[in-house]
């Protein structure tokens, strides 16, 4: 678990979106095909595991996008 500069936790993947100042939450939806509401729960702090096509289109965006990224590094 992680905490952001506002103090609140965040998981892996919350975290990684936050060091990454090119990438957004919104970003994140939109390649996925996602809502923002899941990107944004699955940001939060708590110990949420996404079934593993909703990994799979998070990690497949985030290739796309540039990163060097697998599963394991978010849950």
């Amino acid at each position: 678990m992680f905490k952001n500069f506002l103090g609140k936790d965040r998981s892996p993947l919350g975290s990684f979106i936050d060091r990454n100042h090119r990438l957004s939450q919104e970003l994140l939806a939109k390649e996925t095909k996602l809502s923002r509401n899941t990107i944004s729960d699955l940001c939060k702090g708590d110990s949420r595991r996404p079934q593993i096509q909703t990994q799979q289109k998070i990690v497949s965006a985030l290739r796309k996008l540039g990163y060097n990224v697998s599963a394991s590094d978010f849950w």
